[in-house]
């Protein structure tokens, strides 16, 4: 059994929900507190989130690390190759930059309109710089880690969607190549039934 520990909002935990969905892993179990039988100093944590557990011999911290492992064991993702899953973490990588320079304004001070269009000025053009015109970032028929890390770029409430309602922020007109990639694998059936059964994707927190 694979068991993720975090809190109910998207933050550094939606891309290991949706990898854990879509990869096609069963045995994906998750709560908001550390299950009995395991501490968060066993995982390497002094106490924040996300963790993952599975089995005895693996308890581990840290958002990406995470993501990666979870996308290595998930059978959709089995046949990637080294070059294909390089990419997939970049893309985890880039994701959890940008929420740790979106996250340091909003929680600040919210209101900083203009603090929060510049963190966005700053590297989303790069990411659309990088991002094919059609079909998946590894070319292939079906997305993988990138393309659902885009996703949570577009759609996930904490921190960027709010950060993109106290930005006033609009993807279609400003960023419109990053919102159609996320569109177009949200498209794909697995995708935008995790996204529909999600109970986290759209939460809200801490007064946003």
């Amino acid at each position: 059994m694979v068991h993720f520990v975090y809190f109910p909002i998207a933050g550094r935990g939606e891309l290991s929900r949706l990898i854990a969905k879509v990869g096609g892993i069963d045995d994906f179990s998750e709560s908001t507190e550390v299950p009995d039988g395991c501490t968060a100093a066993e995982c390497c944590s002094a106490g924040s989130t996300p963790l993952l557990i599975d089995g005895d011999d693996l308890k581990m911290n840290e958002s990406c690390a995470i993501e990666i492992y979870l996308a290595s064991i998930a059978p959709k993702f089995a046949s990637l190759t080294a070059k294909q899953r390089a990419k997939d973490h970049q893309f985890c990588m880039l994701k959890e930059t940008y929420m740790g320079a979106i996250g340091k304004v909003l929680f600040t001070d919210k209101t900083d309109k203009e603090g929060i269009t510049a963190v966005v000025d700053k590297f989303f053009p790069l990411l659309e710089g990088i991002l094919p015109s059609s079909g998946f970032v590894n070319g292939l028929e079906d997305p993988t880690v990138a393309d659902l890390a885009i996703v949570v770029l577009c759609e996930a409430y904490m921190p960027f969607g709010a950060a993109y309602k106290y930005g006033e922020i609009d993807l279609a007109v400003k960023f419109p190549k990053l919102l159609a990639h996320s569109n177009r694998t949200k498209a794909v059936e697995s995708v935008g039934n995790a996204i529909s059964e999600s109970s986290t994707m759209k939460a809200a927190a801490f007064g946003m």
